[in-house]
């Protein structure tokens, strides 16, 4: 019903959906700034005030892939104030799988959720209920996650009472009797998941068992990604949950691999400029008193696959397989001369 609510002058409401976790969600124009915001009003009881409290902590979030919470406000109802959650709106549609995306897309989506994520757990907040339907894609391709019904901030550890969220994606570890603790981990156990969705990987029954069962490997997986980057999603599902990785260790890794053959690295000695990227893998160079060395690139970092004579990285010694820094001053040492050649590497970001 259109005038169910009385809401601050500042809102007119355009759409009310009944139900959902929380309470019920109203699309308002918010005639201060002009914009489209999304309402959602909490329901009585006891888990107002919690929510509440979790909620704030999403005022300080800043992150270009999380729904932006804009401001708590008082609404009245049947001459009762009840707590309303001012929320950016999303224009968009949820994150499924789609066929048609390349291998290249389909990490970008993971990777912009792992940045979110990131960024909600460096805020001290778990989300509780990752899964598709709680992830969408606006018009600009831009990924968000939203829906923070469940949130509970993070301490040492949080609790609940009883068994939580949607099955497929809930952690083993919620799944225990009498008091459950749990932490950020439960998000990154989801976040594998939601990669086996978008990856179009058929999901184990092990994931809808409860509780879930271990999962030791996954063929499809392993088939579509490079070793190292199938083990991080996979570690994503370890039973235990000390063994799942950190969002930013996640993050990190997508990143490298979409970043792959991307990066150039430039140098100049004696007056030629040398130049490693994709098309030129690698360069020998020498120097007085016999000094020589080899330098690769593999696609991901800059090596020393070889040398011989006297030389430095940043004043550290030279060692086989060394990896060069982005910023780096590579010293030639030929009896009581000094060469310095300075080495940059271009620094590729993967842009969403």
């Amino acid at each position: 019903m259109k005038n169910k609510y009385t809401l601050p002058q500042r809102y007119t409401v355009q759409e009310t959906i009944p139900g959902g976790g929380m309470g019920d969600i109203l699309t308002c124009n918010d005639t201060h700034l002009d914009r489209t915001v999304i309402i959602k009003i909490l329901k009585d009881g006891e888990e107002e005030r919690r929510l509440l409290d979790e909620q704030k902590a999403l005022l300080k979030l800043r992150s270009k892939h999380v729904v932006q919470l804009y401001d708590l406000i008082d609404i009245e109802y049947n001459s009762k104030i009840k707590k309303g959650l001012v929320l950016e709106f999303i224009k968009g549609v949820d994150l499924k799988f789609l066929d048609d995306d390349s291998l290249t897309k389909k990490l970008k989506k993971l990777w912009q959720i792992a940045c979110g994520l990131k960024d909600i757990h460096s805020a001290g907040v778990i989300h509780r209920d990752i899964k598709p339907n709680n992830i969408r894609i606006d018009e600009n391709e831009i990924i968000k996650i939203l829906d923070f019904g469940l949130a509970r901030s993070s301490g040492s550890e949080a609790f609940t009472h009883s068994v939580i969220g949607t099955l497929g994606y809930m952690a083993p570890e919620l799944w225990r009797h009498k008091d459950i603790s749990f932490d950020q981990k439960i998000d990154i156990y989801a976040f594998g998941v939601v990669a086996l969705d978008i990856l179009g990987i058929e999901k184990p029954q092990q994931l809808y068992m409860q509780p879930p069962q271990r999962i030791t490997n996954l063929p499809d997986l392993d088939h579509i990604l490079q070793n190292n980057l199938a083990s991080v999603f996979l570690s994503c599902l370890s039973y235990d949950k000390d063994s799942r990785p950190s969002m930013n260790y996640i993050e990190e890794n997508i990143a490298r691999y979409l970043l792959k053959d991307k990066h150039r690295a430039l140098f100049v000695l004696n007056g030629k400029k040398y130049e490693l990227n994709k098309s030129k893998r690698d360069v020998n160079i020498t120097w007085g008193g016999g000094g020589s060395m080899r330098i690769i690139y593999d696609g991901y970092d800059f090596k020393v696959s070889s040398f011989t004579g006297s030389c430095t990285i940043n004043n550290q010694s030279t060692t086989v397989n060394k990896v060069f820094p982005i910023c780096s001053v590579i010293t030639l040492i030929n009896g009581s001369s000094r060469t310095f050649v300075t080495f940059d590497i271009s620094r590729p970001e993967v842009i969403s």
